[in-house]
C-alpha cells in the first residue's frame, strides 16, 4: 500500500508543548469519542482558546474524520454571536485542528442533571429555549442546518445566553454534503432526532425545530417524548406516535407552552413552526399563540387513534423542503476519480490540467474527489498508519494534494475515500447518489484494474455511468 510519505501521525503532532501555526498546544482537557479538546494559547489573541483534534488510530470510526472535515468546513464559514469563533484551522491531511474561542458556559445536559432530570422553574426552561430557537435561527438565516440539537451541544453562558458547539453532523446548503455524499447517514442522538432525519434526509432546517421541542419536554418533564430507542422501528415510532402530553406528567405546564412543544414534535415538517426566529419570539410572547386541541390534551392517545396514525404513517413522505434562505444550487457535479494506490505523476498532472479547463467552462460547479481502496484492516496495529482511520487519512491527504493546484474554495471542493471490491460500481453508485454531471477518470497502464478479465473498470464506467465520463490518458 503506498502511504503519503510526508503525512506525520496526530498523536506526534499534537503534544504538549508543540507550536502549531503559531497556537501552543496546552494539555488535553477532554478527550471525546471521536475527537480531543486541548488548551492552547497564541500571541496576538487574548481570549481562552480550544484546540479540537480528531482521533485516528487504533478502533477509531473513519466517519469521525469525515464528521471533523464537516465541523471544520462549517465553523469556518459561520459569523453567529451563538457560535464560538474559529481562530485558526489545518487542512486534514497534514495536521488537522480547530482553534476556537474556548467560551465561559455549561453545558445543558449538566444543568438538568443538577436539578434532578428537569428543571423546577418553567420560567427558566422558556428563557432557555427561547434563546436556543434565536441561536439556531442565526444558523439557518445562513443556510446552515445543526442536526445534532442536544443537551449536550449546547452551552448555556451567564444571563442564559446560548452557544452552539459540534457541528460534526451539519448540513450546509452551500457546502459539500461530506456525510450524505459519503452515504453516511450520520442521523444523530436517538432521542432528539427528527422522522425526516431517520429516512437520510438533511436538508430541512425542521428537523431542528423538532428537536427544540424534544428539549422543552426534557427540560419540563424530566423525560424523553418518544424514550432513547435502539432499534430501527423504535426510532420510527416517532413518525406516528404522538407523546404523552406534558401536562399529564407536570399539571403546572400552562396551556399555550403544551401546545408549543407539541407542534414542534409534528411528524411532518410542514406542520410544525416553519422557523426558529418565530418560535423563540412565541416564546417569549405566548398571547399570540393559536392554541388547538393540543394544548387541552391531558390523556394519552386511545389504541384507535394510534393505529389510525400507524397507518397513515405508513406511506410516510417527507414534506418539501427549500433551503432556509430559499437560494437556489444550480451548479453542476464534476467527480474526479484517482487512484491513490500508486503514483502515476504523469496522470495526476494531466488531469489537473483537464479539470481546470471544465471548470474554465462551468466556473459554479463542484468538484468531489474520490479513490476507492478494497478495505482496511479486521485486526488493526497499534500504529497510525495500520489502522483503518490512519490509512484512509493517508488517501485523503494525496487527493488533497492533487487538487491543491486548483485553488478551489471549500465550499466548492470535497474529498471522499470509499471502500470497493468493485471499483467502477461504487463509483457508478456514487455519481448517482450525488447527480453529478460529469465523472473524470485516469486510464493508467501501472495497475489495471479489472473488474472481469476482459473488462476495465474504466470501460465499466463508461458504458454504465449515467453521466457523462471524460477519460485522460497517461
Amino acid at each position: 500500500m503506498v502511504l503519503y510519505k510526508n503525512l506525520d501521525s496526530i498523536k506526534d503532532i499534537f503534544q504538549e508543548g508543540n507550536d502549531i501555526d503559531g497556537f501552543l498546544i496546552g494539555e488535553p482537557i477532554h478527550k471525546g469519542g471521536m475527537a480531543v479538546l486541548y488548551q492552547a494559547t497564541k500571541v496576538g489573541i487574548d481570549h481562552p482558546i480550544l484546540i479540537k483534534v480528531p482521533r485516528i488510530g487504533r478502533d477509531q470510526p473513519v466517519e469521525s474524520l469525515i464528521g471533523f472535515e464537516t465541523e471544520l468546513n462549517i465553523m469556518s464559514a459561520i459569523n453567529s454571536p451563538f457560535v464560538p469563533r474559529v481562530f485558526g484551522t489545518g487542512d486534514m491531511a497534514t495536521k488537522p485542528y480547530i482553534a476556537m474561542e474556548h467560551l465561559n458556559g455549561t453545558p445543558l445536559d449538566k444543568i438538568i442533571e443538577a436539578e434532578g432530570g428537569r428543571l423546577n422553574d418553567i420560567e427558566k426552561v422558556i428563557e432557555i429555549v427561547s434563546n436556543i430557537a434565536a441561536a439556531i435561527g442565526s444558523l439557518h438565516a445562513q443556510d446552515v442546518i445543526h442536526l445534532d440539537i442536544k443537551p449536550e451541544n449546547i452551552l448555556v453562558q451567564p444571563n442564559s445566553k446560548i452557544a452552539l458547539i459540534d457541528f460534526g453532523l451539519a448540513h450546509h446548503a452551500r457546502f459539500p454534503d461530506l456525510l450524505l455524499e459519503a452515504m453516511i447517514k450520520g442521523i444523530g442522538s436517538a432521542p432528539y432526532i427528527s422522522p425526516e432525519q431517520i429516512m437520510g434526509i438533511r436538508n430541512d432546517w425542521r428537523s431542528d425545530i423538532f428537536s427544540i421541542g424534544v428539549l422543552l419536554y426534557e427540560m419540563l418533564t424530566g423525560e424523553h417524548p418518544f424514550g432513547a430507542p435502539s432499534s430501527i422501528n423504535g426510532l420510527r415510532k416517532r413518525m406516528w406516535s404522538e407523546p404523552l402530553p406534558p401536562r399529564a406528567l407536570r399539571k403546572e405546564i400552562p396551556p399555550w407552552l403544551q401546545e408549543v412543544v407539541l407542534r414542534c414534535l409534528e411528524p411532518l415538517a410542514d406542520q410544525r413552526y416553519q422557523s426558529a426566529k418565530r418560535l423563540g419570539h412565541l416564546l417569549k410572547n405566548p398571547q399570540s399563540i393559536q392554541l388547538t386541541e393540543r394544548s387541552e390534551k391531558i390523556f394519552p392517545n386511545s389504541p384507535w387513534a394510534n393505529f389510525k396514525r400507524w397507518i397513515k404513517a405508513a406511506g410516510y413522505q417527507p414534506s418539501e423542503c427549500p433551503r432556509p434562505s430559499n437560494a437556489i444550487d444550480t451548479a453542476p457535479v464534476l467527480i474526479v476519480a484517482i487512484d491513490t494506490r500508486q503514483h502515476d505523476e504523469v496522470l495526476r498532472s494531466k488531469m489537473q490540467n483537464a479539470a481546470q479547463h471544465l471548470l474554465q467552462g462551468y466556473p459554479e460547479s463542484r468538484i468531489i474527489c474520490l479513490s476507492t481502496i478494497f478495505s482496511t484492516p479486521t485486526f488493526e496495529g497499534n500504529e497510525e498508519t495500520q489502522t483503518a482511520s490512519g490509512i484512509v487519512r493517508n488517501h485523503l491527504a494525496q487527493l488533497m494534494e492533487w487538487a491543491q493546484p486548483l485553488n478551489m474554495p471549500t465550499e466548492r471542493v470535497s474529498f471522499h475515500v470509499l471502500e470497493a471490491i468493485d471499483p467502477a460500481t461504487r463509483i457508478i453508485e456514487f455519481a448517482n447518489d450525488n447527480h453529478a454531471s460529469m465523472i473524470m477518470i485516469g486510464a493508467s497502464h501501472k495497475i489495471p484494474n479489472k473488474v472481469a478479465p476482459w473488462r476495465s473498470s474504466m470501460t465499466k464506467i463508461v458504458e454504465e455511468a449515467s453521466c457523462s465520463v471524460h477519460i485522460v490518458r497517461s
